[in-house]
């Protein structure tokens, strides 16, 4: 009775037929895109990050992160009330109290000698730097050109020092551990280390892999005294015109690229990147390039796994996210503070300083 039922309407209303058709092929589509979302659920649900990120919320938070669970972090334990980059990085030091240095100022610096005794150090003399960056006309004066690499020899005559100060040059140094190590010599018990980095997911670093601890502990026990092949390798073959319209006419915004979902490939900006590599392999020369990459959470969380792993003693006193939409540097970059700590502060509370900023 049904199927002469159906006869008859088809029959009657031939465009019916058609809507059937369309209705089947939709739901075959809808199954398809379900499939295809069930594996890349699987997939992210899987990453490395995605999982130690879930493993250190519950730890910290003593739930399940919730749905989709995809790393993040906030401003913790104070929140942003809408600082400026460079407030987020000096507004918590002891200028008017304290005595410090600001590492690699070059022609911006943030602190500067009218508010605070600041010491400027950076890897050559105001000469050298100046014979270096010959397009740079504010180089500042360098007080404390650095001695064989070595923060520890660099300032050992100044130290004690309350504070410390690095905008943008972290990522830069080859041996992070030893120069962490390094940083805490010249503190004093309860000084702060003010560090910002650029944020992967914002800068020419956007085709670039997060930085893993194992990288970090591996050119530590290395001994790495200059960027090594792999870090030479991977900043040049991926390094891409991405939020750098202020230096280029062809860049492109990394919404643009995640939204043509590969079709839009931002231009790579080194373009004979295995002769850089070829450099270092055969001259041991030292290239300035990012050797670290991270997100907000991804630094955390391994800053967490070298604290755990007995490499530093310091502390995460506050943290800053990216603020995409912030109309200065902040909005590429995310800003910590670390203290040093006493030696009877143990592994575990230092890991839970820098865990403690994760979730929203």
């Amino acid at each position: 009775m049904r199927h002469s039922l159906k006869c008859c309407l088809l029959k009657v209303s031939p465009s019916l037929r058609r809507l059937i058709d369309q209705r089947d092929d939709l739901q075959n589509r809808l199954n398809e895109h379900s499939s295809l979302l069930e594996m890349y659920s699987y997939y992210v649900n899987t990453t490395g990050v995605v999982l130690q990120y879930r493993e250190a919320h519950y730890q910290i938070h003593g739930a399940i992160a919730p749905a989709p669970a995809l790393p993040t972090s906030r401003a913790w334990p104070r929140e942003d009330t809408g600082l400026s980059y460079r407030e987020k990085l000096i507004g918590l030091l002891p200028l008017s109290t304290g005595v410090g240095a600001e590492i690699g100022p070059l022609d911006i610096p943030i602190i500067s000698k009218d508010e605070s005794q600041v010491l400027y150090v950076d890897h050559l003399t105001t000469e050298g730097l100046q014979k270096k960056y010959t397009h740079l006309t504010d180089i500042v004066s360098v007080d404390r050109p650095m001695v064989n690499d070595s923060l520890a020899e660099t300032l050992c005559s100044d130290a004690p020092l309350d504070f410390l100060l690095g905008s943008q040059v972290f990522e830069h140094v080859p041996n992070p551990i030893r120069w962490l190590q390094e940083a805490a010599t010249v503190l004093r018990s309860g000084g702060l280390l003010a560090l910002s980095l650029p944020d992967r997911r914002m800068t020419f670093d956007f085709l670039r892999e997060e930085t893993q601890p194992a990288d970090i502990v591996a050119a530590y026990l290395n001994d790495a005294t200059i960027p090594d092949i792999q870090r030479v390798y991977d900043h040049h073959s991926l390094a891409s015109f991405v939020n750098m319209e202020w230096a280029t006419p062809v860049s492109v915004y990394p919404e643009k690229v995640v939204a043509g979902q590969g079709s839009v490939s931002p231009i790579r900006a080194t373009k004979n990147h295995l002769s850089f590599v070829q450099r270092v392999k055969d001259e041991g020369e030292y290239l300035d390039v990012h050797c670290w990459v991270f997100t907000p959470p991804s630094f955390l969380l391994t800053m967490a796994q070298l604290a755990a792993d007995g490499f530093l003693q310091f502390r995460c006193y506050q943290f800053y996210p990216t603020t995409p939409s912030f109309p200065d540097r902040g909005n590429s970059s995310f800003t910590i503070i670390l203290e040093k700590v006493e030696k009877d502060v143990t592994p575990e509370e230092m890991r839970r300083s820098f865990l403690s900023p994760l979730g929203q």
